[in-house]
């Protein structure tokens, strides 16, 4: 029965929990959440008490211990590994790049949303749907000392639906990853984890999401901008610059150009009101609600 500490936030912390709950022979020790690295300890004192996060609901809910410290790379936390002992470190989503005195003292899994060695680094689900890629899926790897590179244990693909949003893919993602984390510790168990080295010649490495990629373009074609702002719900908030000003905006739809809209400029503003304004786009309207 392996004994795990996890490392992780949100939606794919939840999944691994009840991944590793359902297989039932194995144990969490504990549970290192963004929190710890978020907030210094007197914040948290107080946040835990009158606005806990999801994940200190989801630990408390599960009676699960919630590991102290301020960094997977921290005295407090190498501490507390010693203490616990665990067999592994299952890490679902985190920012931090783990050094070598933590992954030289335990063995270290990785769950990264992406069929690697393509799309390492930040969001994949955003870069996914935004590059146009037909497939996503979930990667199961060791860990090293760089992101996202160390041995794959397990992949599975995900097919990316027409009308995918990034939300949408990361919720494909984490049931997924529900299941594949007790296949991947009944793997450890019978000791049948045949790592695969990944090929470099494949590799890609996606950065965090910043100005470049809120900002919408309405040169590029109608499909191409559907495509943008699926990708970035529910990351990050749409942006257009008109006439000098950059306009934020969460609301929108798609409408048809007419003859005469066709020989339009884009970004002609086609109507505006007190509720939306519509702007000639490379071959369609958007309306943009204010």
């Amino acid at each position: 029965m392996a004994k795990v500490v996890l490392v992780g936030y949100e939606k794919m912390l939840y999944s691994l929990i009840e991944g590793i709950k359902e297989s039932k022979d194995h144990e969490i020790l504990g549970v290192f959440r963004n929190d710890r690295i978020k907030y210094n300890k007197i914040e948290l004192f107080f946040k835990d008490i009158f606005n806990p996060s999801g994940d200190y609901t989801i630990i408390k809910a599960n009676k699960l211990y919630d590991i102290k410290g301020n960094s997977v790379n921290g005295e407090e936390f190498l501490n507390e590994i010693e203490k616990l002992k665990p067999d592994l470190i299952i890490v679902g989503s985190w920012a931090e790049k783990f050094r070598e005195k933590i992954l030289n003292k335990v063995t270290c899994v990785n769950f990264h949303p992406a069929l690697l060695p393509k799309n390492r680094g930040a969001n994949p689900y955003f870069w996914s749907i935004y590059l146009n890629q037909k497939i996503s899926g979930l990667t199961i790897h060791f860990m090293d000392s760089k992101f996202d590179t160390g041995d794959i244990i397990l992949q599975e693909a995900i097919t990316i639906d027409e009308n995918e949003t990034g939300g949408s893919l990361k919720d494909k993602t984490v049931r997924l990853a529900r299941v594949m984390v007790r296949e991947f510790l009944d793997l450890y168990d019978k000791k049948q984890i045949q790592p695969i080295v990944q090929n470099e010649n494949y590799a890609s490495y996606q950065k965090q999401i910043g100005e470049s990629e809120v900002i919408i373009d309405l040169n590029q074609s109608k499909d191409n901008v559907s495509r943008h702002l699926r990708a970035l719900f529910p990351w990050a908030s749409p942006y257009i610059k008109l006439l000098r000003r950059y306009i934020k905006f969460e609301k929108y739809e798609f409408l048809e150009l007419n003859e005469n809209q066709k020989e339009l400029k884009n970004y002609t503003i086609v109507e505006n009101n007190k509720k939306f304004f519509i702007l000639k786009g490379n071959d369609f309207l958007i309306k943009i609600y204010k």
